[in-house]
């Protein structure tokens, strides 16, 4: 658990979130330190804890961007060796199983802001918890990916419908998939809202290839429309020259109908925009998504 820890200050969120945490817990402590002692010693109480405590604390924590990774890539290789099985039992585990299957597999497009392969890895190993806690396993992540690829497809055919005939009128697709005439920043919001979604599809297929111990029925072709999608999303936000969107059209999954996959992609959008982390944006996604 310390090792897992510590290898997590590597991420920069990480370490905001210890600073912010550790500096109230030296307030309070200084607080506490003051009504014991009195307010004479206002100067020397803050000097010792801000300084002697505080400061020293923080600067370590900042060191462990280089150490982190170091400690994460071991406890990765660790796991590696055990069975399948075991990768995936808890929350660490799958964890680190969904960071290093993210950075073997996805390459995020270009207009990917700082931040998204932590919130598609957020994403992602909520799912794998959710599909255990419900005892589905990897057959409930087959099945979120699935719905996902069926959205990406959607969405991405509204977005090749909205640039290749600039004269549909208002309200053709719907506005949460794509807006032709919003402005390059909205349409970059939703074309890296895309492109997450994407590495999300990819990330959940070889989650569900790791932990089932063999290949997703069409996860080739998933995995290839989801790398294409981002190259897809880079051409239309940087306005680069290629070819039109050409996705063969995905199956919707039994149950989930337009309007679901319309909501979830509202959903996503907001969460890939808010400020990370974002549990609230994640959570109210992660209930939007049929079970």
């Amino acid at each position: 658990m310390l090792r897992y820890r510590l290898a997590r200050l590597s991420r920069p969120d990480a370490r905001r979130a210890f600073g912010r945490a550790w500096l109230v817990a030296c307030l309070v402590g200084a607080f506490v330190t003051l009504v014991a002692v009195g307010p004479g010693h206002l100067f020397v109480v803050l000097t010792v804890w801000l300084v002697c405590i505080f400061a020293p604390v923080r600067i370590a924590a900042e060191l462990l961007h280089t150490v982190g990774p170091r400690l994460r890539d071991s406890m990765r290789r660790d796991l590696e060796r055990r069975e399948p099985a075991d990768r995936y039992r808890s929350r660490i585990n799958v964890t680190l199983m969904t960071e290093l299957l993210f950075e073997r597999e996805v390459r995020l497009p270009r207009l990917a802001p700082p931040g998204l392969s932590e919130k598609v890895t957020d994403a992602a190993v909520e799912i794998v918890i959710r599909a255990a806690r419900r005892g589905d396993g990897p057959r409930g992540v087959r099945r979120a990916a699935s719905i996902y690829y069926a959205l990406l497809d959607r969405w991405l055919g509204a977005i090749q419908d909205g640039e290749g005939r600039p004269d549909l009128p208002a309200g053709a697709a719907p506005s949460t998939l794509w807006e032709p005439r919003a402005s390059i920043q909205e349409k970059w919001t939703t074309l890296r809202a895309v492109a997450g979604l994407a590495a999300l599809t990819k990330t959940l297929v070889a989650l569900y290839e790791d932990s089932g111990g063999g290949p997703m029925d069409g996860g080739a072709a998933i995995e290839a429309t989801a790398d294409a999608a981002m190259d897809y999303a880079d051409q239309i936000g940087l306005q680069l020259v290629g070819p039109p969107w050409d996705g063969r059209p995905g199956t919707v999954p039994a149950g989930v109908d337009a309007d679901t996959l319309d909501l979830l992609a509202g959903v996503w959008t907001a969460f890939c925009a808010a400020p990370q982390p974002a549990p609230r944006r994640l959570l109210a996604f992660l209930n939007a998504t049929p079970p």
